[in-house]
């Protein structure tokens, strides 16, 4: 007997065939740009929640993804959660971005998510269990996308891993994407030129403020680290100095300086450089507080301890000041979570960032597949019978226009269990969406426009560059 001959489930059912009327495509279009603002200031708000966590500490969390297979695994496992690389990539951008992790180590979690993304079309596949040949395709389908993503993970990772122990910082990922990092930027790391001049900070602030407002000040001193106190050889007494008090030594022979504060006396004993950029902070997070409670040390104290600081600025009382203004100050000083504390306020505001950022994505992707997945599922058909490097180009347009590689491989996967899509068009289409995908890292690196945000948005590009250049040539 011979076998049934398959449905076309492939073809864009009517619905998707109808033109939309120019009233439904205003409406689609207003939305999709309302969820694109949602994702936005869910980006922001992620990044300052994490700026204010880790300012108070909270940033150590992430000290345990420095390894490299547990950063890929966290990858791995966020992006099944949510069953979303855009989601976890956008994460990750916002944490560098952030400053709570550094490239290095969210180049393992990129790579991971790469991984983790691929199982929603082995899920997919799945629903043509009713038929052990449409199974068997579908499945094959949707493991081109898990292979191709494990075996560019299983060169590069080891690759990274071995440059990066030799060299110190990272591996040829790394560089490449940082030479470009700062062409794109116009200046290296150090200068970070463009930093908080994001074109969408202009449009989402007004919103994130009303949530949550961060001292930047504060939590810029706060990476800087306290001033070392150091020890005075000579204090002027005329000038209001209490007396240095005598030197004991200790039996590890380390030296521990005594002072005596008498009641009219300044302590003058010890005193701190102060670099120009933490001089900058303690001006900005207090102007009356610097004026009247720093005191320069001209005067006080011998003129070659003053030397010692060389181009640094000079003070008595750095080190208290540095306690009561920045240790003691709330990193957050605006915004409804302002009441509840540093640690309470960003776990409140990284939990709305978390449901913005995945609400706004999602709700994106339902947009666009209303407005276009009728007209991309025609593109999918016409890429069948092009030449393989233009399906790869069909894919990564597809992908941009949906913002979901989940989505064009879920579409592709059935394709291939009825027969349609040959697994040799299977592999440009999805190593298209892959490329697609990446555009929505770029998208979130916009928010914080920062030197490392750029740079691990487009590790994650050069990711899928790259594998594609190896087993795609």
């Amino acid at each position: 007997e011979a076998p049934a001959q398959p449905a076309p489930a492939a073809e864009p059912t009517k619905a998707e065939e109808q033109p939309r009327s120019w009233g439904m495509v205003a409406v689609g279009i207003f939305l999709g740009l309302l969820c694109m603002y949602i994702f936005l200031v869910g980006l922001q708000l992620l990044g300052d929640a994490f700026k204010c966590l880790g300012g108070r500490g909270a940033g150590s969390m992430f000290g345990t993804i420095s390894n490299p297979i547990a950063g890929l695994m966290i990858g791995v496992l966020a992006t099944v959660l949510v069953q979303s690389s855009s989601t976890s990539t956008s994460i990750v951008v916002g944490l560098v971005g952030a400053g709570q992790i550094d490239v290095k180590t969210g180049i393992p979690i990129i790579m991971g998510a790469n991984i983790g993304t691929s199982v929603t079309n082995t899920l997919v596949s799945m629903g043509q269990s009713g038929d052990r040949i449409m199974l068997q395709r579908a499945f094959a389908g949707a493991t081109v996308h898990d292979m191709f993503n494990m075996l560019t993970v299983g060169v590069l990772l080891p690759l990274e891993v071995v440059v990066a122990a030799i060299q110190g910082e990272g591996g040829p990922l790394f560089w490449i994407t940082q030479v470009l990092t700062d062409v794109a930027m116009d200046g290296d790391k150090s200068d970070d030129p463009l930093k908080d001049k994001s074109p969408t900070k202009i449009i989402t602030s007004p919103l994130a403020k009303v949530v949550i407002s961060n001292n930047k000040y504060v939590i810029h001193a706060l990476s800087l680290g306290a001033p070392s106190a150091l020890a005075a050889s000579w204090v002027n007494t005329s000038a209001g100095c209490a007396p240095l008090a005598r030197r004991l030594e200790d039996a590890d022979a380390s030296r521990t300086l005594l002072t005596r504060r008498l009641e009219s006396g300044k302590a003058c004993s010890t005193y701190y450089c102060v670099s120009k950029q933490l001089d900058s902070d303690f001006k900005k997070i207090s102007a009356s507080g610097y004026e009247k409670k720093l005191t320069q040390c001209n005067g006080y104290i011998a003129e070659v301890d003053v030397e010692v600081c060389g181009k640094d600025k000079c003070y008595l009382d750095a080190g208290a000041y540095y306690n009561d203004y920045v240790e003691e100050k709330n990193i957050i000083k605006g915004g409804f979570v302002e009441a509840a504390g540093d640690i309470g306020g960003g776990v409140i505001t990284l939990l709305l960032s978390l449901l913005l950022l995945g609400g706004g994505l999602v709700g994106l992707c339902k947009i666009l597949k209303f407005l276009f997945l009728g007209a991309a599922k025609k593109m999918i058909m016409k890429a069948t019978r092009l030449n393989d490097y233009v399906a790869m180009l069909v894919g990564v347009v597809i992908t941009v226009i949906v913002q979901s590689s989940s989505v064009t491989t879920s579409v592709l996967t059935p394709l291939c269990g009825i027969g349609v899509l040959p697994l040799a068009k299977m592999l440009p289409l999805t190593l298209g969406a892959n490329i697609g995908t990446t555009a929505t890292a770029l998208i979130a690196a916009l928010s914080s426009f920062t030197h490392d945000a750029i740079h691990i948005a487009l590790c994650h590009l050069f990711f899928n560059i790259i594998g594609i250049l190896i087993w795609f040539p």
